[in-house]
Parts: structure tokens; C-alpha cells; sequence
């Protein structure tokens, strides 16, 4: 009988040393885990920094490109307004001298 309490009590503390050391590596896996996930946050982080920074880069080009369009649309409808008028001068001037020209 003393035989079996001895072997159950060496059977216990053998699974209490393997259980131990098991959670120590499993501590050691969740630290690495751990450390690695807030590396990934942290790239993340800079990703989404640099994704705002392209897309406030973009929004300040594309204002540029439709304020450059709008005067670029403003000239030719200022340069079709001033050929038609001029177009109309012709018309309405006769035998007199030229009449100034309008800038």
C-alpha cells in the first residue's frame, strides 16, 4: 500500500513539473506574441499616418487641378467674349477712325 501512495504521490508532482514548465513556455510564447502584436500596431499605426498624409496630398492636388481648370474655363469664356466683341466692333464701325481697343 505504501508502494501505491508513493507512486501516485511521484505521479503528481511529475504532472505538477510538467504543467510548470508548460506554462512557463506558453508565458514565453505570449510575451513573443505580445511583443510582435504591438510591432504590428505600431506599423499599422505609421501605415495609417502616411495613408492620411498621401490622401491630404491628394485632396490639396485635385483642388489645385479644379481651380486650374475653373480659370483655364474662365480665359476662353473671357476670350470668346472678347472675340465676339470685337467680332461685333467690326461690324458696327464704318468709315470713322479705329475706335481704342478695350484690355
Amino acid at each position: 500500500m505504501l508502494y501505491w501512495m508513493l507512486f501516485t504521490l511521484l505521479g503528481v508532482f511529475m504532472v505538477k513539473y510538467y504543467t510548470a514548465v508548460e506554462m512557463r513556455k506558453l508565458e514565453r510564447r505570449l510575451e513573443r506574441v505580445k511583443d510582435d502584436l504591438g510591432q504590428v500596431k505600431d506599423k499599422l499605426r505609421r501605415v495609417q499616418e502616411h495613408n492620411d498624409q498621401v490622401r491630404s496630398e491628394e485632396e490639396d492636388f485635385e483642388d489645385r487641378v479644379r481651380r486650374i481648370k475653373e480659370t483655364i474655363e474662365d480665359l476662353e469664356i473671357r476670350l470668346t467674349t472678347a472675340g465676339e466683341e470685337e467680332g461685333d466692333e467690326k461690324v458696327i464701325i464704318s468709315d470713322g477712325p479705329p475706335a481704342p481697343r478695350p484690355f
